[in-house]
């Protein structure tokens, strides 16, 4: 089983490079989509919605499957209670949305932008969880999410003249899902849902949730290039490593460490995301967005390290830590 090859490996090494690979998706993605026609073989638009959602997803499904076993992962769904079985198909829809707006998204704005716009969602998901499930939030961290948020704005309005865009407008849509998300998960997932059911159901169900969606809005000719050049084989790969050993060296990380150690070292997300950014899509970050960096890392450092040691992190919040395309964990 992944948790128990992982086990020896140092914990935090495992977190650091989960949150790397996390932070690798959107580059990633858009690098795929700008050499789309090489990967293909010459076709037009082999990565596309489906492509990437569905056929991304769905490998990432297939693998979960196959390594512990179908029965075993049916045996486990069938002993669930239905609040549990509701709690991870809403997860799986929500994850599905939260794909949907980045993927978009990242067409009509940089990865630099949407790496730093989706900070927001643990400051929305951390204030929602002040009204909705009793959480107190110390001063330090209101100064943090204060920070945050004034980077955040600082970038919708000045790299767009004051103006915000469709890309930016969908990421920041997708920091609310992403707290929706978290919090949801919270009320209705319970300590003792199966990570591995968590992993499969979500990927699965979001696969579902995109072919239908690719065959409503785009028509079934949408998976005409499906099975374009290496695009299974890039997926397969993208699917394994970006989606499936990010989620479980997540998973192996967080049973070993405590909620503020784990907020150290998930502060270096952004770092990484801005890096991939300029080193896959060779975006170089203008002013307005070093200083936003700066201002949002700032705020990020001043929360991660006033969390409570005691803290633990539900199953869901691993999901959505891991799953998260602008690892906003």
């Amino acid at each position: 089983m992944p948790q128990l090859s992982l086990a020896s490996l140092n914990p935090k090494v495992s977190l650091v490079v989960s949150r790397a690979l996390a932070a690798l998706r959107p580059s990633l993605i858009a690098f795929l989509v700008s050499n789309a026609m090489l990967i293909s073989g010459g076709t037009k638009t082999p990565i596309s919605f489906c492509n990437v959602l569905f056929v991304g997803n769905l490998c990432a499904a297939l693998a979960v499957g196959t390594w512990f076993g179908w029965r075993s992962i049916l045996q486990d769904w069938q002993s669930m209670g239905w609040r549990i079985k509701v709690g991870l198909l809403v997860n799986g829809c929500l994850a599905a949305l939260l794909s949907s707006l980045i993927f978009v998204g990242l067409a009509y704005t940089s990865v630099t932008n949407a790496v730093l716009l989706g900070r927001l969602g643990p400051v929305i998901y951390a204030l929602a969880g002040t009204l909705l499930l009793g959480r107190k939030i110390q001063r330090s961290e209101w100064l943090g999410f204060s920070l945050i948020i004034v980077g955040v704005v600082a970038i919708v309005l000045k790299t767009s003249a004051f103006q915000i865009n469709l890309g930016d407008m969908l990421i920041l849509l997708s920091a609310v899902v992403y707290a929706v998300s978290s919090t949801l998960g919270k009320l209705m997932l319970s300590k003792q849902t199966n990570l591995r059911v968590i992993v499969f159901s979500r990927n699965f169900i979001s696969s579902i949730i995109f072919f239908v969606i690719a065959n409503i809005v785009f028509g079934p000719e949408h998976f005409a290039d499906v099975l374009a050049g290496q695009l299974w084989i890039v997926m397969l790969v993208y699917a394994l490593i970006i989606i499936v050993l990010a989620q479980f060296l997540w998973y192996a990380a967080l049973e070993k460490l405590d909620a503020q150690t784990v907020g150290k070292w998930t502060a270096l997300s952004p770092v990484f995301g801005v890096s991939f950014a300029f080193l896959l899509n060779g975006e170089r970050p203008s002013v307005a967005q070093l200083l936003a960096f700066v201002v949002i890392m700032l705020g990020i450092l001043i929360t991660s390290f006033n969390r409570q040691p005691s803290r633990t992190m539900e199953p869901n919040e691993m999901a959505d830590g891991a799953e998260s395309c602008i690892s906003t964990s």
